[in-house]
């Protein structure tokens, strides 16, 4: 079978955990003899990465409103569709729903006749806020509700509760800022497409199928996946060395909380503890802020961008690995890699993070912000 594995996020450029589990598939694929290509963002004709085809279309950078809300399809769409038919693939799987690769990539490769799958590794896919957390401060059931999701929407410009719902419920009844009053909309629109496109939707974590199921979605397209493969991890007694070096890894955007772990660090005041991050800058606006709030603590340690051998060595130098996301995760692999290599976790007790505990691994669970200081003021 010959297939493409669509992203916007791939090796060189980024490295998080969707980057992992892409060429990790890539590889599995191949190994059950498939041919196998990918396709992302860059400004490349083609190379390979690992002894896989890579192709490259145009990123989306353009500003407009309808491309980045998926009522368009984004500029690159005639040369993905080129692509597609220059291949002739005999399925397509989606790893992002972006305004890269929006719904009308979908919607072109099944005009191909190609079998569509996609894999969803992020809350946003259903969730306008974009972390399933209602107002950015509870989990929510996922439920998409007209009046309630577009207040949750309005609150992401840093408004607060009671202003974004009065705001929204005005919007409503005025039937204006059209653009703003059609968002839950246009989101509805997007996933029945979705569910109607796809031939079958893979997800990590049982609370990702409940929100699909709720919102519509074939029960019969919906399969629960590994992040892992054939891997499998196993419970081991952790060491009980002192903790003297936290780590932080991952993307450097706000979903991810590291804001919060550098306050609390901060906070905690700890002259004896190093905190570490290893950090994939994506939102230079966030990483600046973060920056700024950690400059004054010498025991606050930055490395940027790191390849996956200089991980391998980021991971050697810490204790303990905090995972202060304030979404629900599906994953992360941050979380598998430090239990392979047998480091101690803390995280924020969000979607299956306590399951990981049932099972038997010695993860630090944490609800707040000030369970997460005193977890820090308590360690050793």
């Amino acid at each position: 079978m010959k297939i493409a594995l669509v992203t916007a996020y791939f090796y060189p450029k980024s490295t998080g955990g969707t980057e992992k589990y892409v060429l990790n598939l890539a590889k599995n694929l191949i190994s059950n003899l498939n041919e196998v290509h990918i396709i992302t963002v860059g400004n490349c004709e083609s190379n390979l990465y690992e002894n896989i085809k890579v192709y490259y279309v145009a990123d989306e950078l353009n500003n407009d409103h309808d491309i980045i809300s998926g009522k368009k399809p984004s500029n690159n769409l005639k040369e993905f569709s080129e692509l597609l038919i220059q291949n002739n693939y005999d399925l397509v799987h989606f790893h992002t729903l972006t305004p890269a690769f929006n719904i009308f990539h979908f919607q072109a490769a099944k005009e191909l006749n190609a079998e569509i799958h996609f894999t969803a590794h992020v809350p946003g896919i259903t969730c306008l806020h974009g972390d399933l957390m209602k107002f950015g401060k509870e989990p929510c059931d996922g439920v998409i509700i007209t009046k309630r999701c577009l207040a949750c929407y309005i609150s992401k410009k840093g408004i607060n509760e009671a202003l974004s719902k009065c705001i929204a419920e005005t919007a409503i009844a005025a039937g204006f800022p059209k653009q703003l009053v059609s968002a839950v909309d246009t989101k509805k629109q997007i996933l029945t497409s979705l569910n109607k496109l796809c031939d079958k939707i893979f997800l990590f974590k049982n609370w990702q199928k409940e929100v699909f199921l709720i919102n519509g979605f074939d029960f019969n397209k919906l399969f629960l996946t590994g992040q892992l493969f054939d891997k499998e991890l196993i419970p081991r007694k952790q060491s009980k060395k002192a903790i003297n070096n936290i780590g932080f890894v991952g993307r450097i955007s706000y979903e991810k909380g590291l804001h919060i772990l550098i306050d609390v660090f901060n906070l905690a005041n700890r002259k004896d503890l190093k905190l570490h991050i290893a950090g994939i800058v994506n939102d230079i606006k966030y990483y600046n802020k973060v920056r700024r709030i950690s400059s004054k603590n010498p025991n606050i340690y930055w490395e940027i961008n790191l390849s996956e051998a200089q991980i391998n060595e980021f991971y050697k130098k810490i204790d303990l690995l905090v995972i202060p996301s304030i979404t629900y995760e599906t994953g992360p692999f941050v979380l598998y890699e430090a239990l392979e290599r047998n480091i101690a976790v803390l995280a924020n007790e969000l979607g299956d993070m306590k399951l990981w505990k049932d099972k038997g691994f010695e993860i630090g669970l944490y609800k707040n912000a000030n369970q997460l200081r005193d977890c820090i003021i308590d360690l050793n």
